[in-house]
């Protein structure tokens, strides 16, 4: 059941990005596919034969990888859970990258035999101070932000995490304020498009932000219910899970809205004088300008930002991305380690052991006031902090008895509960763990 909910949450994910990609054959700001081309290019046969190709392998990409996903998730591999999962996140980025160079580069390729390439102009010297926008409060921010951070008043157990939570959805406040550059908002000499294109871009990028910050409210306040309110949590966790998703749907249709109203607004440039900054981005997708003193800029289509890969943080964050893509499949082959590793129960030299993988739980024979055999695992277990898998359960939970440490496989009983005399609970075993020889020595 893990692994489905891990596979359900992300096999959309090639839906998502092939709409994205073929909206990028839309025509906006005088770009499709990353490339700029004039108005006369916008009806040429050779350019819309390539972006026609470009949406078809978009589209078989989408196909081929939600097919490949979905045999993955099918297949039952009882120690081979996680590899499989993470390689295909890592292909499905490659892929999807990889298509997207192929085809800019295609499409700059046409635009060069055509003659269509003008002197670069940087996007400042043709930027007019925009009209300034209406912001979004950020008493709007402080509010998610207390009430993220509220939780931690009633639950002195996870207090860090929901006071994590508030400097998260206060930290969206900072993203909104000093992440935003409208430099490269203009498309031509048209000061009113571009103050247009400002004022626009510069509104749903504050709102995107306080959509985020909203969304950690309701996180932190969710999940401090599902790990109160047991049994039922589970239920009010897979709600927390379903109001995420449609924060995530929010700021993603407002993403579609602004390149639409881009689309609207630029669809008469590209006539005499326009900006052509084609050569500062690598493969349509990577910003490298030396001259630019930025570190984070706009994208140039929708709402989002990227990154200067000429300044060092530019440089740190590719960095950081490329080291975390290589180590998917490392990352997999861990979890799926721990997941399968055995986590014998054994009693000798006065005390109790539970091994498990990478941790060995520790209980002094002296410190346990009862242990119990038990058939069945309580239900509406949540996980407070710690390791749930299929075949492993390891960590804080809470359960109907209350809080406990895990360390068993859920699969097959028996289990061991273990109350030491400070009223700490412990469930153990599982399958082939020696749950019942434990019991039987702890008994004697």
């Amino acid at each position: 059941m893990n692994s489905l909910i891990m596979w359900g949450l992300t096999i959309w994910v090639p839906i998502l990005m092939c709409v994205l990609n073929i909206n990028e054959t839309r025509f906006k700001k005088n770009l499709a596919v990353g490339v700029t081309f004039p108005r006369a290019g916008r009806e040429d046969a050779d350019v819309l034969r390539l972006l026609k190709g470009f949406k078809q392998e978009q589209i078989i990409l989408c196909l081929g990888m939600m097919a490949m996903g979905a045999v993955c998730a099918a297949l039952a591999w009882p120690d081979l859970r996680f590899l499989p999962y993470f390689l295909w996140v890592g292909l499905l980025v490659v892929v999807q990258f990889a298509s997207y160079a192929r085809w800019n580069g295609k499409l700059k390729a046409v635009k060069k035999a055509k003659g269509w390439t003008v002197p670069a102009v940087r996007a400042a010297s043709v930027t007019a101070a925009a009209v300034p926008a209406k912001r979004v409060s950020g008493t709007w921010f402080i509010l998610a932000a207390v009430i993220a951070a509220a939780p931690a008043v009633f639950d002195r157990e996870l207090w860090a995490m929901y006071l994590l939570d508030g400097a998260i959805a206060l930290g969206c406040w900072a993203g909104a304020k000093y992440l935003y550059r409208n430099r490269a908002e203009a498309v031509d000499e048209n000061d009113a498009v571009t103050a247009a294109l400002t004022r626009v871009r510069r509104r749903a990028w504050d709102r995107v932000w306080l959509l985020c910050a909203w969304m950690m409210a309701v996180i932190s306040v969710g999940m401090w219910a599902a790990m109160t309110l047991v049994p039922g949590g589970q239920a009010l966790f897979v709600a927390v899970i379903l109001l995420s998703l449609g924060v995530c749907a929010a700021a993603i249709a407002l993403d579609f809205r602004v390149r639409r109203v881009q689309e609207k607004l630029t669809a008469a440039s590209g006539e005499g004088f326009y900006v052509d900054e084609d050569d500062k981005w690598i493969w349509g997708q990577l910003y490298y300008d030396p001259n630019d003193s930025r570190t984070v800029i706009n994208s140039r289509t929708g709402v989002n930002s990227t990154v200067n890969l000429a300044r060092p943080g530019g440089k740190a964050v590719l960095a950081f991305v490329l080291v975390l893509l290589l180590a998917l499949p490392v990352i997999g082959a861990c979890f799926d380690s721990m997941a399968s590793a055995p986590h014998p129960l054994t009693v000798e030299d006065g005390v109790l052991t539970a091994e498990s993988w990478g941790k060995d739980y520790v209980l002094p024979l002296g410190d346990i006031d009862s242990a119990e055999l038990i058939e069945e695992l309580p239900s509406g277990m949540i996980r407070v902090m710690g390791t749930g898998t299929d075949s492993l359960l390891k960590g804080k939970f809470r359960t109907e008895w209350g809080s406990a440490t895990l360390c068993l496989d859920p699969r097959t009983g028996p289990w061991l509960k273990v109350t030491m005399q400070d009223g700490t609970l412990y469930l153990l075993g599982g399958e082939d763990s020696g749950a019942e020889a434990a019991w039987r020595e702890l008994t004697k």
